[in-house]
């Protein structure tokens, strides 16, 4: 027995580290039938490559959203990562239209048959996966060394060094018949198909009318809405295309040209033309952010911006970068209240353009805020920043960007945060002084913002989450009470947009990213103090050193609390909790029923069946009113902070819950050494109904018997029991993962068909069941 055991060993040991053949022919099953892009190539396309190629994130730039990215190809050049000079941009649509100019931009083709073989470097990297199936080791496409392979030598010692490394990467292979047909249609030689002229909707004559009126009120209107809806995915009634908003240097109704600049307020070359141009790549959930465009919409406008009175003459906006990065001086003409009821009307898109826009990847950038936050609002009626005609504009030096530096800003002007302590202490004492002149109705609860009356109030209050290296924004207040919420007023919230999606360039040298980061700083600051303001003030600064805790954090921090009264009558000692449970009244948001946690909360014991949604919410609310759980304490120490679960009911009905792990920060005042801050002691989880950010880190089946064995392994976990996980926990190496994924997403399409989007895998979970190979 001993000596068979032993020859199992050495030759599973001389197996594992057997190098692999470099196969140099591709062989493969042949389709006969004419093969269609949209019909049959696009779908395997979008559910298995699109996954982890769309966005800047996508490995070696290969962006397989469209047939356009496909064939413009990969690159080696990574745009994450530290420059001093400022990268050429290489936005598909936008900075080249043709292959050959792609070519010349340092892309090559990864479809297209590699000399001395007989077929393309795609092809050989699907083929690598059928020949080598399973997935071993840890796979992070973020953060594995890729070689973004362009020839035969590298295709030949990539695949020698890590035969496991095939595509899809680090999941199962595709389907043999979703093989054979891709490798056809490859081998065949990609033909673009003929595009079929669809039908415009009747919306958009009538908005590129609007938006390009020469008068000059209407020309400075058109240029402050095309610079907040320039990221936007454009719906109109009655369509199911979405659009974006351009500038084209050619008039409606001929093709458009769009204008390449950096930035959305760069100069433009006169004349040019306002248009919609249609999306034609596939939806990715992550850049998927919804503004809808009717009739009521373009009424909505005309009353904000043209039919009324402006507080100078019209005037055109310039272009210089020193007045344009702000817009609270580049469009003071136009009336503050005004803009803020723009933004306003569509909040949660906003907030979402810099909660999940322009990057889609950023640790560094999010580790600015906490895990887990509300969000409400100053109501216009009572922002007094903007009903004293001239506090923004003696301000102007206080509110100013750092963004105005632009994508090349010097490595010496990032030491010019410096001067921003100062303009911000001088900043929080002017409007501490507004508001103590303005006392009487600016610090009660009327001058909380109630919300949309005719999108059923559910956007007075919103709740940001942070996902390690990415975010999201919801509709309501979930979760607990969180350790901080901001109040946003005008001022805030255009630089909040300004400096982290107009001016921010992906594209930019570190510095640049560096100010835009720090300045982050200030203005998360800047809304927490907007709370704290509403707080009795003797505890104002007590309570803000609660979120900062350490001497170096209070030294970064710039807090200036006011003597101004509050108007809140408080009956309790505990004065953050009851003044958001004001706000949640006030506003009529709802308590999060699941994950909400009463004072008079008692645990309920975990239950031998389960055949209602009320029982197993009930278990659900007793596992997010416990801190410290092992089990999430063990996966989010490897960034796990986002799940989505999937609860098989007898009946053949499906609950579908995402699990946000919520990491404890003693402060966010740094930009590094974050898990020095973490305190895994007052972690959370917030379980909550449908869908939850872009980038699911697992997937999670239970079926109704087993609901009973799933809560207690979660509350009772022990490191023996990952063996008793995979029965629950999908992860990357399980033979039915794309049967997972694909239910997941279709549910998804299903439960939001005009919001959702392909979610993207580069972020899940990296570990696997089976041992780490080559």
């Amino acid at each position: 027995m001993k000596f068979s055991l032993f020859i199992l060993f050495v030759t599973t040991l001389i197996l594992s580290n057997a190098k692999a053949e470099f196969i140099q022919k591709i062989t493969f099953e042949k389709i006969k039938k004419e093969i269609s892009y949209e019909n049959d190539t696009k779908p395997i396309l979008d559910n298995r490559c699109v996954v982890c190629h769309s966005c800047y994130n996508s490995p070696c730039q290969l962006k397989m959203s469209s047939l356009e990215g496909l064939l413009r190809g990969a690159t080696k050049e990574p745009i994450y990562k530290n420059r001093i000079e400022a990268a050429e941009m290489t936005r598909l649509f936008v900075d080249a239209h043709t292959t050959e100019q792609w070519r010349e931009k340092g892309f090559f083709a990864i479809n297209e048959k590699v000399p001395n073989l007989n077929a393309s470097i795609m092809a050989y990297l699907l083929n690598q996966k059928e020949v080598f199936s399973q997935v071993k080791g840890d796979y992070a496409p973020e953060e594995d060394e890729l070689t973004c392979i362009k020839d035969k030598n590298e295709l030949e010692k990539y695949l020698d060094k890590k035969p496991y490394h095939g595509m899809p990467y680090g999941f199962p292979s595709l389907k043999k018949e979703e093989f054979n047909l891709l490798m056809t249609w490859l081998d065949n030689g990609i033909k673009k198909p003929n595009i079929k002229k669809a039908n415009k909707p009747k919306e958009i004559k009538i908005f590129e009318y609007f938006l390009n009126q020469e008068d000059i009120k209407h020309k400075v209107t058109a240029r402050y809405i095309y610079e907040h809806l320039f990221l936007a995915h454009i719906k109109f009634p009655n369509s199911k295309d979405f659009y974006k908003l351009v500038r084209s240097y050619t008039k409606p109704n001929t093709p458009i040209e769009v204008i390449a600049t950096r930035l959305p307020y760069d100069e433009a070359k006169e004349p040019f033309y306002y248009r919609f141009q249609k999306i034609t790549s596939s939806i990715v959930h992550k850049t998927h952010m919804v503004y809808e465009l009717d009739t009521n919409k373009l009424k909505r406008y005309q009353d904000l911006f043209i039919n009324i009175e402006w507080k100078n003459k019209p005037i055109l906006v310039s272009y210089d970068s020193k007045i344009a990065a702000n817009p609270l001086t580049a469009y003071e003409q136009i009336p503050a209240t005004s803009r803020y009821n723009f933004l306003l009307d569509n909040i949660h898109y906003f907030i979402m353009t810099f909660i999940r826009g322009p990057v889609c990847k950023g640790q560094i950038a999010l580790n600015v805020i906490n895990d887990h936050f509300w969000v409400a609002f100053k109501d216009p009626k009572y922002d007094i920043t903007i009903h004293d005609r001239n506090f923004i504009q003696n301000n102007s030096q206080n509110l100013s960007i750092p963004n105005e530096y632009g994508a090349n800003t010097a490595i010496l002007d990032t030491f010019d945060f410096y001067n921003y302590d100062k303009d911000t202490i001088t900043y929080y004492k002017n409007k501490n002084e507004l508001y103590e002149k303005h006392n009487e109705k600016a610090l009660d609860i009327n001058s909380i913002w109630k919300g949309n009356q005719s999108n059923n109030n559910d956007d007075a209050m919103l709740t940001i989450y942070r996902h390690f290296n990415s975010s999201s924004v919801h509709k309501g207040a979930l979760g607990n009470i969180p350790k901080t919420m901001w109040i946003i007023d005008y001022p805030l919230l255009e630089r909040l947009y300004y400096s982290l999606v107009a001016g921010f360039d992906v594209f930019g040298n570190t510095p640049h990213k560096l100010l835009v980061r720090k300045y982050m700083d200030r203005l998360r600051i800047e809304g927490e103090s907007n709370f704290l303001e509403y707080l009795p003030k003797d505890i104002r600064k007590n309570q803000f050193d609660k979120w900062y805790l350490g001497y170096k954090a209070r030294w970064l921090t710039t807090y200036t609390p006011s003597r101004n009264k509050t108007h809140i009558n408080y009956t309790t000692k505990e004065y953050k909790k009851e003044f958001m449970l004001k706000i949640l009244d006030h506003t009529n948001t709802k308590k999060d029923s699941i994950n909400f946690v009463d004072n008079d909360h008692k645990e309920t014991p975990i239950l031998g069946r389960y055949s209602t949604k009320e029982k197993i919410e009930n278990s659900f609310k007793n596992l997010t009113s416990r801190k410290n759980i092992s089990l999430f304490k063990k996966y989010t120490s490897d960034n796990f902070n986002l799940s989505y679960l999937r609860i098989q009911m007898n009946n053949g009905q499906n609950y579908v819950y995402s699990i946000v792990i919520n990491k404890w920060h003693d402060n966010v005042a740094f930009m590094f050494d974050e898990k020095q801050r973490l305190n895994p002691k007052k972690d959370d989880i917030n379980i909550i109904e449908g869908f939850v950010g872009s980038y699911p880190n697992l997937f999670i089946v239970v079926k109704e018997d087993d609901l009973s064995a799933f809560f207690n392994l979660l509350i009772n976990y022990k490191n023996d029991d990952d063996v008793k996980l995979s029965k629950y926990f999908i992860l990357r190496d399980n033979k039915n993962f794309w049967e997972v994924y694909d239910w997941f997403q279709n549910e998804f399409n299903k439960q939001q068909p005009i919001n959702s989007g392909i979610f993207d895998l580069n972020r899940y979970f990296k570990k696997t069941f089976n041992p780490v190979t080559n």
